[in-house]
């Protein structure tokens, strides 16, 4: 018997400052069938997790700007707000020891079936 209210979506933060890769980030969540709501600075990610419960994932890329303010941002959120997935790309590679607990790092360029899945995986 089919539920009488609709599922709830699963929103997925999506963590881009360059606006063509964030359009290519948020196809990916959508196309697993989530919800994207989209950020470009590391003070909109603090403002929405701080502000919105429905966040179970965050999407990021680590190599924001040539800088490692994404993995900084990661453990942030793993220290702020621990029952948050993080699904992390990355063109550099990353020592396992320095990727947040409950936290994947997948590589580029984008595999969209495997970046799809982790997020079906993550969010689901």
């Amino acid at each position: 018997m089919a539920s009488r209210y609709p599922a709830q979506p699963s929103y997925v933060l999506v963590v881009q400052d360059d606006p063509i890769l964030l359009m290519m980030m948020v196809e990916f969540v959508e196309n697993a069938g989530c919800e994207a709501v989209e950020a470009t600075t590391v003070a909109e990610v603090i403002r929405l997790l701080e502000t919105r419960t429905d966040i179970r994932t965050v999407f990021t890329d680590l190599d924001m700007r040539g800088s490692t303010v994404g993995m900084q941002l990661a453990i942030t959120i793993r220290d702020r707000w621990p029952p948050v997935e993080l699904i992390m790309i990355s063109s550099q590679p990353w020592e396992a020891a320095k990727i947040p607990a409950r936290g994947i790092v997948l590589g580029k360029p984008f595999d969209r079936r495997k970046i799809e899945a982790a997020i079906r995986t993550f969010a689901g």
